[in-house]
């Protein structure tokens, strides 16, 4: 096994860029610089309740005691778009400028979105001409439409801007910007009627259903190339016993996919490395069907296309609320380095919430 080197306790990565990578921890976003490892303070969550008491309790719930006693996840969506704007997604929508006076986010209006709701980590796209961010809504054992949210950093305004119909959808699992293709990507799940790739070229006036039908168009993250697109499948525990998860490969010049390595385990993240090369983490749910190890990983594609196991955590349940049962391992979205990688992994014996590095120089 590779060594991991310990960087920091309780630091959620979030978006890499090929200098510094935006993190979390609690209420707090902070930009690590990758060469000298140094954090630094970007903006603060505000106060969910005004006056002098929403800042006092707000005082005592991020304090180091509390933090101590009671550690939570606290930022869960981060995205930083081309023009610097910041956007977040926690309990509301809140929205961060580069070079504001203040250091802490502003609140975006969305009352007059009903019932909004999230969605799956590392689900936030960036169009890098518009500057729009989108984020589709993430929800179980439910049957209302499932909406795009469009959020504006340039008006600090969101809005509905799609809607599937349950019938089509459970959920949505990730929006994702191809640049070798200059249009959006949406994965949905769950059942195999529901898994299925879409897109659209102009910002979510249309939208296009690209193929589906079985648990092998399951996915979250895809991986894009000037010739193809790769995905891990996510194959989870309400799957049957024989779906066991496996990496594809679809060729736009065929039109025809591949099966390149088999993973066991759903695919939850998968970044891509400046060098050609990427690094997707499986995860571990407790109660699959399927005979796969109870393990959290890592596998590495190199430049050419080959994918190899570079990284296995046991899982052990931390019995932490906020974080679920699952063991995985939380990897920033944007793109890697490609001499180093910093993640951190949940529910995993011995390294539970502990950001690491680990070095891909072989």
């Amino acid at each position: 096994m590779r060594k991991m080197e310990l960087l920091y306790q309780n630091l959620i990565p979030h978006m890499a860029s090929e200098h510094s990578m935006l993190c979390s921890r609690d209420h707090t976003l902070y930009r690590l610089d990758l060469a000298s490892q140094r954090l630094r303070p970007v903006c603060d969550l505000p106060a969910k309740s005004p006056g002098v008491l929403g800042w006092l309790k707000n005082k005592v719930a991020r304090s180091r005691l509390r933090q101590w006693l009671k550690p939570q996840l606290g930022i869960e969506h981060v995205i930083e778009n081309s023009d610097g704007n910041i956007v977040m997604v926690y309990d509301r929508i809140y929205l961060y400028r580069p070079n504001q006076r203040s250091k802490t986010a502003h609140v975006v209006a969305s009352a007059h979105i009903a019932n909004l709701v999230g969605p799956l980590r590392g689900g936030l796209a960036s169009h890098p001409a518009s500057g729009q961010v989108y984020f589709g809504e993430y929800l179980n054992n439910h049957s209302c439409p499932i909406r795009v949210i469009r959020v504006c950093p340039a008006t600090a305004t969101a809005s509905v801007c799609w809607e599937f119909s349950r019938d089509e959808i459970k959920h949505i699992h990730a929006i994702q910007y191809d640049q070798y293709r200059n249009r959006l990507w949406i994965t949905t799940g769950d059942a195999d009627q529901e898994s299925a790739f879409y897109y659209t070229d102009d910002e979510f006036t249309t939208v296009h259903r690209f193929a589906g039908g079985d648990q092998s168009w399951r996915a979250i993250s895809l991986l894009f190339y000037s010739d193809c697109i790769e995905w891990g499948m996510d194959a989870g525990k309400d799957a049957p016993a024989d779906a066991i998860n496996h990496i594809y490969r679809y060729h736009f010049e065929s039109q025809q996919r591949e099966q390149v390595a088999t993973i066991g385990n759903p695919a939850y993240f998968a970044t891509p490395c400046a060098d050609g090369s990427a690094v997707l983490a499986t995860t571990f749910e407790p109660g699959r069907q399927q005979d796969t190890p109870e393990q959290a990983a890592l596998w590495r594609r190199s430049p050419e296309g080959d994918w190899q196991p570079l990284l296995a955590l046991d899982y052990q349940d931390s019995r932490m609320a906020t974080v679920g049962r699952y063991g995985m391992i939380y990897l920033p979205s944007g793109e890697l380095p490609a001499n180093q990688l910093l993640f951190t992994p949940i529910n995993c014996a011995g390294s539970h919430l502990r950001c690491y590095r680990l070095s891909l120089t072989s």
